[in-house]
């Protein structure tokens, strides 16, 4: 590499645990601890980096603004309508999309369930063949079922800590989700450098796995 890639990479979660990988692939991090910057310029033989919302990072390697970007699959699933280009997965962010709600019985007629992720919840409910109105929520999902407003939810999930502290069950599976790297089609099949950063983190990522 000459001068380094971009990379776009979805804050918080992935951001976090993608830093030991990166350190392990070779490329200065250029974070320091409590920095808030978000943009940090390519170097010689090394990548730049972007910190943005996980749903901006396909958008920003569709539009060519980054080389690569790291973000959660369950955005891609989500936000199906960007032109990139899925490279490999990463063993972090590792999380499931699930139903829940208050008891672990399956809904019985028509019903409502909030959400963030209104394509992933539309296109289970179709498969499911239920019957169900989505309110659209950006967060607190938990507290749908405890305030009235919708019986169920569909949310993402770790350990299931906080469905449990707010006294919410799974009732089931939709996805599991880990983070994901794409690329930028033109910019994959035109920059050497752009392969290389990928490979790179996609190498360490396995060797992780087997470590």
């Amino acid at each position: 590499m000459n001068r380094g890639p971009v990379v776009a990479i979805a804050k918080g979660r992935i951001q976090e645990e993608l830093l030991p990988l990166w350190s392990q692939a070779g490329f200065p991090w250029p974070l320091t601890d409590g920095s808030r910057q978000l943009w940090f310029e390519p170097g010689r033989d090394r990548p730049g980096a972007i910190i943005v919302r996980g749903p901006d990072v396909p958008v920003l390697v569709a539009q060519g603004v980054a080389d690569l970007g790291v973000v959660g699959r369950d955005l891609l699933i989500e936000y199906p309508e960007w032109d990139i280009l899925e490279v490999g997965e990463l063993p972090v962010a590792r999380c499931r999309v699930v139903l829940a709600g208050r008891t672990p019985q399956p809904p019985d007629g028509p019903f409502r369930v909030a959400s963030k992720y209104r394509r992933i919840t539309r296109n289970f409910l179709r498969q499911k063949q239920w019957l169900a109105e989505i309110v659209p929520l950006s967060g607190s999902l938990e507290l749908a079922p405890l305030v009235g407003l919708a019986p169920y939810i569909v949310d993402i999930v770790e350990t299931g800590r906080t469905l449990r502290e707010h006294h919410l069950v799974e009732i089931e599976t939709i996805l599991f989700s880990s983070a994901e790297v794409i690329a930028n089609p033109a910019h994959w099949r035109a920059k050497e450098a752009v392969v290389e950063v990928a490979d790179r983190l996609l190498k360490v990522g396995k060797e992780e796995l087997r470590a």
